[in-house]
């Protein structure tokens, strides 16, 4: 594993590991902790550096090249020069403000608009043909999930889903929607889903390779 720094300290009594902006690994250890374990704990957590290195170097790209996305497409940011709306999507994503903060404030206050009236639509198509039932709706701030269905049969929805093509958004909607009966991954469950959306599969694996660059 290339760029790992060791930082020792006779203070510290567990391992600590940090990915660094430039997606470089710093681990933090007991000072006299032997160098074969520090390895053997790298080795174990493998798999996690690599994604969280993922995400770092996404980040760094997406901001360098002040690259956005919205419903599958790739957008430059840019600011306009007559702004009727703070955040318009043309040919670039034109956003009222040069301030990086309020560009970030701006933008997830957009996408999390957006995903709400297109999120909620698809859910709607979905289940008028399917016949599905629900609860209620809610578009979250999850790190960890694109959606989720509680026992209670509310379907949760991230809002950075938005950025994905329609094709993605429609998977995760019918994979939501599918829990409102099988609670599990089971056979039966993904059964369910390939009847409701037979390319399934392609857009999973869609979503896998690119859902870490959906970030503002």
């Amino acid at each position: 594993m290339n760029s790992v720094k060791i930082v020792r300290s006779m203070q510290r009594r567990s391992v600590g590991i940090q990915i660094m902006p430039d997606a470089s690994v710093t681990v933090s250890v007991p000072y006299l902790l032997p160098k074969f374990y520090i390895n053997k704990i790298l080795k174990e957590k493998e798999a996690w550096i690599q994604q969280k290195q993922q995400l770092m170097l996404a980040r760094v790209t997406q901001k360098e090249n002040n690259i956005y996305y919205y419903l599958g497409k790739e957008y430059a940011l840019g600011v306009p020069l007559d702004p009727k709306e703070i955040v318009e999507v043309k040919d670039k994503i034109y956003v009222a403000s040069r301030n990086p903060s309020l560009i970030k404030t701006y933008l997830t206050s957009w996408y999390k608009q957006q995903a709400r009236k297109i999120i909620v639509a698809r859910v709607q198509h979905y289940a008028g043909i399917t016949g599905a039932t629900y609860k209620s709706i809610a578009i979250t701030s999850a790190e960890t999930r694109w959606g989720s269905c509680s026992s209670q049969k509310t379907l949760n929805f991230n809002w950075k889903l938005v950025m994905a093509p329609m094709e993605v958004i429609d998977y995760v909607v019918c994979h939501e929607l599918a829990h409102l009966t099988e609670l599990n991954h089971s056979r039966d469950f993904w059964e369910t889903v390939r009847r409701m959306y037979p390319l399934y599969r392609e857009y999973r694996a869609w979503l896998k390779r690119h859902g870490h660059k959906f970030r503002v």
